[in-house]
């Protein structure tokens, strides 16, 4: 009996190669975003899912879960964090970061304690994830979502998306492309600073997890529960006249509390520069790249279109029978 052979039209086979395409990927963003959901609410999940920085070093590191942290300090350190980026392509390379908090007040009230019962129940070999709904909009697909784990003294966070800027528009409403991070950047809010982990306890991220930061989880926690200004002694007191309690203030806010406040503040801001200035340097060297390589496929483009020109122009030999 003859094999009979089917040919499919090209048309049908560049549709089932895109159709096994987007099933792959969807199944590498399960794998990344999967786990297990402790809370569901209003559209907002915040669960558990394995770290993959676990088994990528070379000595197994695993994570100090599970953790004791209470509603409040989860709100101080999750409070502390903010996030730059730009809606669209290239348009926000060359503007000046505007960051913004990475959870709202509203947010913050939401999965604050969720994150805290999370945190209580994760293996150590697991993080926590979160994945909030766009705020004060009835539809959007823009999410923000990302992970955060405790290793050592450190709060380590990475942010995958988030709500407040707009993806690319990739013109064919294709799957969202993980290397479209938004120009994002994460910050920490004064008066807590970014940590500078050693190498030796810095995690080895996951592909396309290039947007991360990490808190020394106690040193903002006291940075936060801080006074702004050094208190009296517990005895109680009477009232002060006027100029008592002006003598009083100076006395407690000295020369050298404010001079080491001010070089503090200096501190900080000279660290944020350098470190502004080197994220704009990098920017701007992908830029120049991409640009070049733009150039080029549009150099090529004119090529093909002026020898396409020249071949319609050329005169068909006539041929005598």
């Amino acid at each position: 009996m003859p094999m009979v052979t089917t040919t499919y039209p090209p048309m049908i086979l560049r549709r089932s190669l895109c159709l096994v395409l987007l099933m792959c990927l969807t199944s590498a963003c399960s794998l990344l975003t999967g786990g297990k959901v402790l809370y569901d609410q209003q559209d907002s999940q915040i669960g558990l899912q394995a770290d993959p920085t676990i088994h990528r070093g070379s000595a197994l590191m695993e994570n100090n879960h599970p953790a004791q942290l209470t509603t409040e300090e989860v709100r101080v350190l999750l409070g502390s964090l903010m996030v730059s980026g730009w809606s669209g392509t290239l348009v926000g390379i060359l503007e000046r970061p505007r960051p913004i908090p990475v959870f709202t007040d509203l947010e913050l009230n939401r999965i604050a304690a969720p994150v805290a019962t999370a945190f209580q129940q994760a293996a150590p070999t697991e993080r926590v994830f979160f994945s909030l709904p766009k705020s004060q909009t009835t539809y959007s697909e823009e999410r923000t979502t990302g992970a955060l784990f405790l290793r050592g003294r450190y709060l380590h966070v990475v942010l995958s998306d988030h709500s407040a800027f707009t993806r690319a528009d990739t013109a064919g409403g294709e799957v969202k492309d993980l290397r479209d991070t938004k120009g994002m950047k994460l910050w920490v809010a004064p008066p807590a600073i970014a940590a500078t982990v050693p190498d030796a306890e810095e995690p080895r991220w996951a592909h396309f997890e290039t947007v991360h930061i990490s808190l020394n989880a106690k040193e903002v926690i006291a940075a936060r529960n801080r006074p702004s200004s050094p208190s009296t002694d517990a005895s109680p007191s009477l009232p002060l006249s006027t100029t008592d309690a002006a003598g009083a203030a100076a006395k407690i806010a000295g020369p050298a509390d404010t001079t080491s406040n001010q070089a503090d503040v200096l501190r900080l801001q000279v660290r944020e520069l350098t470190t502004s200035n080197l994220e704009l340097r990098n920017r701007l060297d992908t830029q120049m790249k991409q640009m070049q390589a733009l150039q080029d496929q549009l150099t090529k483009l004119q090529q093909d279109l002026d020898s396409a020109r020249a071949k319609s122009k050329t005169p068909r030999r006539s041929t005598t029978q």
